[in-house]
């Protein structure tokens, strides 16, 4: 089963009466230049697009070229473009339909406080605080805090990561492996519990991610920014915990808003 077009397809018929709420009013395509924590290097292989409906946004993150040629989906019915836009576009799509369809679910969201780092750090204990002490996890996408606190919690961790300028860096002495070319099967075999981002439905593997956690009964955590307004619905779909980050992210100024959904609540 394809997810992406599972959601679609659901949207379509929660959103039939509210076609009105549905016009693109802006596309935002831009592109990030970031670092990470204790690390010298400036990655540039991020860009970003943001999709602003009338009373709704969705955002997703993707590595490929930038195309300003998809201004000619502004003003545009989101449903009658869906099926056109490159997939990054797609993803950001759903995610602001689902930014309509979840809107009481997120009317009451938590928040991490401080600065940059002390809001990664603060998200990555939550999210892993379900994971018992020294368990095996399998990390897709490398990011330092995460890295950092499955040390602390003395567990075993294997990083994917398919960004080229990371793989075989060393953070916090855990080596970047490439995600690419890695037997994603033997991975998630080795090992317990199973953390990706949300950008494994703009990369296409999330079927790959999702069929093999549930083939061999572990256990898939997802951190979302990307996507994270249909973070909720991807219970429905195996996983077993979700972490919804809303824009604006932790990387901005201020506070920023997140909920955690599990599939035993």
């Amino acid at each position: 089963m394809n997810i992406l077009n599972s959601l679609i397809s659901d949207a379509r018929e929660a959103l039939l009466p509210r076609v009105n709420e549905l016009r693109i009013d802006n596309l935002i395509l831009g592109k990030t230049l970031y670092t990470m924590k204790a690390c010298n290097s400036v990655f540039t292989d991020m860009n970003f697009c943001l999709v602003l409906l009338e009373n709704a946004y969705g955002f997703a993150y993707f590595q490929e070229e930038i195309d300003y040629s998809l201004s000619k989906f502004v003003n545009k019915n989101a449903f009658d473009v869906i099926e056109e836009v490159p997939i990054y576009m797609r993803v950001a799509i759903t995610d602001a339909l689902y930014c309509l369809i979840n809107k009481e679910k997120f009317s009451e969201p938590l928040r991490f406080s401080g600065n940059i780092r002390e809001k990664a750090e603060n998200r990555a204990r939550t999210l892993l605080k379900h994971i018992p002490d020294k368990s095996r996890i399998l990390l897709l996408g490398a990011a330092t805090e995460l890295i950092e606190e499955a040390k602390r919690k003395k567990c075993e961790l294997k990083v994917l990561d398919i960004e080229t300028k990371k793989i075989g860096m060393e953070l916090g002495a855990i080596h970047v492996n490439d995600g690419q070319n890695s037997d994603l099967h033997k991975e998630i075999d080795h090992a317990e519990h199973i953390i990706a981002t949300g950008m494994i439905f703009v990369s296409k593997t999330a079927e790959k991610v999702f069929e093999i956690s549930a083939e061999k009964n572990k256990s898939l955590t997802l951190y979302m920014e990307t996507g994270s307004n249909f973070g909720p619905q991807l219970l429905d779909y195996g996983a077993a915990v979700i972490l919804s980050e809303f824009f604006p992210y932790y990387d901005f100024f201020g506070d920023s808003k997140y909920l955690i959904f599990k599939k035993d609540e």
